[in-house]
């Protein structure tokens, strides 16, 4: 995005990583482009966590001139609470992203908990549609894993978003919603799709840091079925999560844009939003112009 003011809180964020992966080199990111959209799939190059800018892939909408990405993470969360970023390919992630031709990009990773994960990426019209296939290595299956795709926003500023849901995971037709509260011009939509062997069993939206830090800890308390602990206003990020079970799964997610929020926006969000502005106590300055740090 184009001189982009990032206020953000000042913190130290300690990343324990899983042993045990294969080294690799890297190649490139590889984008993909339209009128309206630009996409770069990083797959596993951001090496990062959920905080720190960058990640999966970097999405922007060219009709505002806005990058809505600050961090996209496909997570892993084992049995025993333990993770593994796909996004962060030094600790066992998704490696260099590969064209594939007719628009679409593949990341691959082994993971150490014996477990094969494809992401085939593809920009149809400004839908950054991605599908995550997930097969079995040890003959156990992929029971007690559950994946996260973590999607943490900014449009225009990223303190003054507001986040909503529409429908609900029982009813099949659960979207995500984050917009900028003063602009009012650009919403964020995210939609998934379960297939065989994955079930959407858990969503959220949640303030950064705190949210995005445990969700990388394995801690899906944060998220809910019903949207009992869904946050509206603030520096937000949103997440769907998966149940994967038996031998294979496959999951779509849907990142979109459109030009309106969706729904209009509580009163009581505003209310909030003033007070997160206000009594922020600890705040940083971070610019980047085009997209880049």
């Amino acid at each position: 995005m184009v001189n982009k003011i990032r206020e953000r809180t000042v913190t130290v964020l300690v990343v324990c990583t899983i042993s045990g992966f294969a080294n690799f080199s890297y190649a490139a990111a590889v984008t993909l482009s339209n009128a309206t959209t630009s996409l770069t799939v990083n797959g596993g190059e951001a090496n990062n966590g959920l905080i720190p800018l960058n990640g999966f892939f970097r999405y922007t909408d060219l009709a505002a001139a806005e990058e809505t990405t600050w961090s996209i993470d496909p997570l892993l969360v084992f049995s025993d609470s333990s993770t593994l970023i796909m996004s962060n390919g030094a600790t066992g992630g998704f490696g260099s992203p590969t064209d594939l031709g007719n628009g679409v990009v593949r990341s691959t990773a082994s993971v150490p908990a014996n477990i094969s994960v494809q992401a085939d990426v593809e920009l149809v019209g400004s839908n950054a549609r991605t599908t995550f296939s997930f097969t079995d290595d040890s003959g156990n299956g992929l029971d007690g894993t559950t994946f996260v795709f973590y999607a943490e926003n900014d449009l225009f500023s990223a303190s003054d978003d507001l986040a909503a849901f529409t429908g609900s995971i029982a009813g099949g037709d659960l979207s995500l919603f984050m917009f900028d509260s003063v602009a009012q011009s650009l919403t964020v939509k995210m939609t998934s799709e379960a297939n065989a062997g994955a079930t959407l069993s858990l969503f959220g939206a949640g303030l950064w840091t705190a949210w995005g830090t445990a969700l990388e800890a394995g801690n899906l308390s944060v998220l809910s079925s019903n949207g009992s602990n869904f946050v509206t206003s603030g520096d937000l990020g949103l997440a769907f999560a998966f149940t994967l079970t038996g031998a294979s799964a496959e999951v779509v997610v849907n990142y979109d844009t459109q030009p309106m929020p969706p729904i209009p926006v509580p009163a009581g969000a505003w209310l909030l939003l003033s007070g997160i502005i206000a009594f922020s106590p600890f705040r940083r300055s971070q610019s980047r112009g085009n997209g880049n740090t």
